[in-house]
């Protein structure tokens, strides 16, 4: 019999996530080509706009394609990874997703069902591994690195997201004609990003969703954040009331030494392919705070230790790690404002399903939200980040429009 490849045990184990609403198998669209969408009779495409149709009774949130979908006007797009210069994007450039986006709406919420090409389930984040050479616990690297001829020699292991961006208000000069790029600042030093996100006045409020798959879209959540006029970086989270995640890192001393070294914060024992360390297996136990350290890496907890130069899971394992090594982070859901979108999503094996859902208008008190309830149109661009901290493929000057 032949053994299942690492790739397998990863989309098993993705499944299975206690608590994690995902859906693998039940879509519909599973073996749908996104470059050959085919829409109902009597329904057209388009590419710009996107026409939020009324409905009495929302559709079911969960990642799965219902019948109510199929009367929403599909709008077909190509996003595409630019070059911003100084190698900012530097092995991603040139690279497309293809996009189908569908809307729908009622008196309280606002849904968009989006679909996109992606050919690889991206979980890794900046996962930690054992270095046997250095006798060092190292973190995979967020972005792909090169050798001194450009060539590529690992790519990036990180995750996939994707943004939206909204005006606020109709407070961005300019942002009709422009969206994505309005904010959009490049040729920056190095020590201020090379390029960042900011608004070019005061007044200026764009607002930003942001599913990470890993970090909170574990939770069905798509992180609500904004920029401001903040130079060189003026992306903010909204305000929250608790939750969110956290980097699994911590610096301990050597044991015996004086050196200091970064480890991880916790890990679970005899845990398998996983990606992420809930505030829940914190707290009951299942996670355990690492306490100690030695020269030769071996980790010491409350109840045990571990010794990772005996065993070749917790190290790399050709472009990906071992199935035993420790998550970056350890989340927890968040709530207040900047936890109030929805996004259920599935991973088709080709692409990705997500369906999102939002109050027409919130509960804002920090004008940070884009508030559809007069229905009036809202321009918006897409950023698709395929295994990216950094890179994504934009697509700009969408329109969304009501159907009244």
């Amino acid at each position: 019999m032949t053994k299942p490849n690492r790739n397998y045990w990863i989309s098993f184990i993705f499944l299975s996530i206690v608590g994690v609403t995902l859906y693998f198998g039940g879509c519909t669209h599973d073996d749908q080509d996104l470059d050959e969408f085919i829409p109902p009779d009597g329904v057209t495409i388009n590419d710009k706009e996107l026409i939020s149709k009324k409905v009495t009774a929302p559709p079911s949130v969960d990642g799965v394609i219902d019948a109510l979908w199929d009367d929403a006007s599909p709008l077909v797009i190509t996003a595409t990874v630019p070059d911003p210069g100084q190698n900012v994007f530097r092995g991603y450039v040139g690279n497309t997703n293809r996009m189908t986006m569908r809307s729908l709406y009622d008196n309280e919420n606002l849904y968009i069902l989006a679909e996109w090409s992606d050919n690889s389930l991206s979980q890794n984040r900046e996962t930690w591994y054992f270095d046997a050479a250095a006798k060092r616990w190292k973190q995979e690297n967020r972005y792909p690195t090169f050798n001194a001829n450009g060539q590529m020699t690992r790519p990036a292991v990180y995750e996939d997201k994707l943004a939206m961006l909204w005006n606020v208000n109709n407070s961005v000069a300019g942002w009709n004609n422009a969206t994505w790029n309005i904010s959009c600042h490049k040729d920056l030093s190095a020590a201020e990003g090379l390029a960042r996100h900011y608004t070019n006045a005061a007044s200026e409020r764009i607002d930003m969703w942001h599913w990470k798959s890993i970090r909170e879209g574990v939770w069905g959540i798509v992180d609500d954040q904004y920029q401001d006029n903040t130079t060189p970086n003026g992306r903010k989270s909204d305000p929250k009331i608790s939750g969110s995640y956290s980097d699994n890192v911590q610096e301990l001393t050597i044991t015996g030494s004086t050196d200091k070294v970064k480890v991880p914060k916790y890990f679970i024992p005899g845990k398998t392919n996983y990606y992420w360390i809930t505030k829940d297996e914190i707290d009951n136990g299942a996670a355990k705070l690492i306490t100690g350290v030695d020269a030769d890496g071996v980790l010491v907890y409350e109840g045990g230790s571990l010794d990772p130069g005996a065993d070749v899971d917790f190290m790399r394992d050709g472009v990906t790690t071992g199935s035993k090594c420790i998550p970056s982070i350890y989340t927890e859901k968040v709530t207040g404002n900047r936890g109030d979108i929805t996004g259920k999503f599935t991973y088709t094996g080709s692409g990705w399903v997500m369906e999102i859902q939002r109050k027409l208008k919130t509960e804002d008190v920090d004008n940070v939200d884009v508030d559809f309830s007069s229905l009036a149109d809202q321009y918006f661009g897409i950023g698709i980040f395929d295994n990216s901290a950094i890179a994504h493929a934009i697509k700009m000057n969408l329109v969304l429009k009501f159907e009244q």
